[in-house]
């Protein structure tokens, strides 16, 4: 690994740290907060989440048509700007309309310093080892969305949420700014081909059409949709369960963090096994826990041990969704489409993360509770292994 290569890896580390810590990584420990603040029912405030998820939808197609073309620096420094723009609107915010804008903000700005991003930085600039730099990348994150949650608790004590995002806009100014200047390029390099022993369309339009990858996208979209819409409800989850905020807030930034190393170790595992039967472990392994929380194998409330225990095993799983999906991508679509195909899967998650946000806060209103809701989102991981394996069912046939 060269000098421009680690360069490359740290300001992908960072970016995606601060793009989802800031977004995702925070929105728990906010929607209690910001209920008090404006009196206001859950279902509405978690409602955000999914404005955010639309906008970042629809920003995603955008932004990896322009990676696609090779611009670079420019989109990561508007996404930074954009990023502390929305933070800094949501802080002065005197209703919910204004938030609602503000959340609109955050999603545009997501995808040109996000996943999206750090994933395309990296295969334009690693030809070799590509799964374990996926993985080292795939760290930011979990640690970003630990970090910010845990920082935004110990603000919060100190002062209120308002003073707390305001801290965390100057933040992504003085930090990330600075550090894409040195080490993105102006423009990408080339799409370099992407090693795979699945033969790929020589065009990218063709690849995207194809059932293997609309599949392969499907399967992220389930397992992420749900993954990102239950983590809303998270922190809520484990006051129901008897934990104080202290422990909720702790057991949150553990989840999020386990998931850095784990990132890195299936980033590793998928340059040497195949990232399919990965995936299916992990799937497997979410669906479990999911269902465990609605008390249908253990009658609630569980005890504070399992609790634990769930979700440091849920984090360690969860690390290995993202980079293993980028690898498998990576390998089923062109490499002039593959900024694209990754916009697509996000606007193939859309719909999920908003039913299982709704459906979720739905529940818990109408039964106090998440016990059907926790159901249903265990079923929809067993439908993300379905999607995998017609995936491979097609990508085989091929």
């Amino acid at each position: 690994m060269n000098s421009r290569q680690r360069w490359i890896l740290a300001a992908a580390l960072v970016s995606q740290a601060f793009a989802v810590g800031l977004t995702h990584g925070i929105y728990p420990v906010f929607l209690e907060p910001i209920e008090a603040a404006f009196d206001a029912p859950r279902t509405l405030v978690a409602g955000g989440q999914v404005l955010m998820m639309l906008s970042l939808t629809a920003s995603s197609l955008a932004t990896g048509l322009l990676f696609d073309r090779g611009h670079a620096r420019r989109v990561m420094w508007a996404g930074t700007a954009l990023l502390a723009l929305a933070l800094l609107l949501a802080a002065t915010a005197s209703n919910l309309w204004v938030l609602a804008g503000a959340a609109v903000l955050m999603g545009i700005s997501v995808p040109s310093i996000g996943p999206l991003s750090g994933a395309t930085l990296v295969t334009r600039a690693f030809a070799e080892e590509r799964g374990r730099a996926l993985g080292w990348i795939g760290m930011g994150p979990p640690l970003g969305a630990g970090a910010f949650a845990a920082l935004a608790a110990y603000l919060m004590a100190r002062s209120d949420w308002r003073t707390t995002l305001l801290v965390f806009a100057g933040a992504a100014l003085l930090v990330l700014g600075p550090l894409l200047w040195i080490a993105v390029p102006v423009r990408f390099e080339a799409p370099r081909a992407i090693a795979s022993s699945e033969g790929l369309p020589a065009r990218s339009d063709r690849s995207l059409a194809r059932p293997v990858f609309w599949l392969t996208a499907g399967m992220f979209a389930l397992a992420a949709g749900i993954s990102t819409g239950w983590t809303v409800h998270f922190v809520a989850f484990l006051g129901g369960q008897g934990l104080d905020e202290a422990q909720r807030a702790g057991l949150l930034s553990a989840q999020f963090w386990l998931a850095a190393p784990a990132a890195f170790v299936f980033g590793g595992l998928g340059d040497r096994f195949r990232p399919e039967r990965l995936l299916v472990g992990i799937l497997a392994g979410q669906g479990v826990v999911l269902l465990i929380y609605s008390g249908a194998l253990i009658p609630a409330p569980l005890p504070h041990g399992l609790v634990f225990g769930l979700a440091i095993f849920s984090g360690l799983i969860s690390g290995g969704l993202i980079p293993l999906f980028i690898l498998l991508i990576g390998r089923r679509v062109a490499p002039a489409a593959f900024s694209r195909a990754l916009g697509l899967a996000n606007v193939l998650m859309l719909p999920v993360l908003a039913v299982a946000v709704l459906v979720a806060a739905a529940c818990f209103e109408r039964q106090g509770s998440y016990q059907w809701a926790l159901v249903l989102l265990a079923a929809g991981h067993v439908a993300a292994i379905a999607c995998l394996l017609a995936s491979n069912r097609s990508a085989a046939s091929s």
